[in-house]
């Protein structure tokens, strides 16, 4: 008997469940053995709406993330040259000794925390009027917008990962069912002399590409 690995898919799993289910309603001798699979395959489906639901999450969140770093780029670039026109004795200041460039290369979240921490206060000391003034405004709103949709993505990660980990437990379960039905089928063959292929035939050859070997009970059938 192999262990479907944890790393497939639920499609996987639920190929191999509707397999198994099929093939213990077909025989008299072993569909009493078939109402654990049945539950199984009514589980899967609410399973896989919510992993649907986690990995879409964090899909739509990375794109809202990424739209965010763009525009803070894009409006960070736009007051550094801005900048060099008005204030350029101030660059190193305002953006650590590093250039525009290698600033807005920054980790989205620190570049939004310098310029939260750094540049608004900075900006908060020029005199009225100046030409850099202008930005305030707009670098604030950009980094408290990053910043939303950099917490909203950790968010969607941690619902994620909670939904992988009750998907594990449940392919674990998978795993455990396939293991004691075996055993449970090898017993009815033994009793009635069946060949072990007979219990074999419960569970889909394709099964064992890329599985992983666990041990068999110790009841053996007889060879066929």
């Amino acid at each position: 008997m192999r262990k479907i690995p944890l790393s497939h898919g639920l499609i996987t799993f639920l190929d191999e469940l509707e397999y198994s289910e099929a093939a213990l309603s077909a025989d008299p001798e072993a569909s009493h053995l078939v109402a654990p699979f049945h539950d199984a395959i009514l589980d899967w489906e609410p399973l896989f709406k919510k992993e649907r639901e986690g990995r879409r999450g964090v899909t739509r969140a990375e794109a809202v993330v990424a739209v965010r770093n763009e525009r803070l780029d894009a409006l960070t670039t736009r007051f550094a040259a801005a900048t060099r026109a008005f204030a350029s004795p101030l660059l190193g200041k305002l953006f650590g000794g590093a250039t525009p460039g290698q600033f807005v290369r920054k980790g989205l979240r620190v570049q939004c925390e310098k310029t939260r921490d750094v540049i608004l206060p900075e900006i908060g000391k020029l005199e009225p009027g100046h030409g850099l003034k202008v930005f305030a405004p707009e670098l604030d709103a950009s980094v408290n917008t990053a910043l939303s949709a950099l917490d909203a993505r950790a968010k969607a990660k941690g619902n994620r990962q909670v939904v992988a980990n009750e998907t594990d437990e449940w392919k674990e379960g998978i795993n455990a069912l396939r293991t004691t039905t075996y055993a449970e089928l090898l017993k009815i063959a033994v009793a009635n002399k069946y060949p072990k292929s007979w219990v074999e035939s419960f569970f889909r050859a394709a099964a064992a590409e890329g599985a992983e070997d666990t041990a068999e009970p110790e009841v053996a059938a007889e060879s066929g």
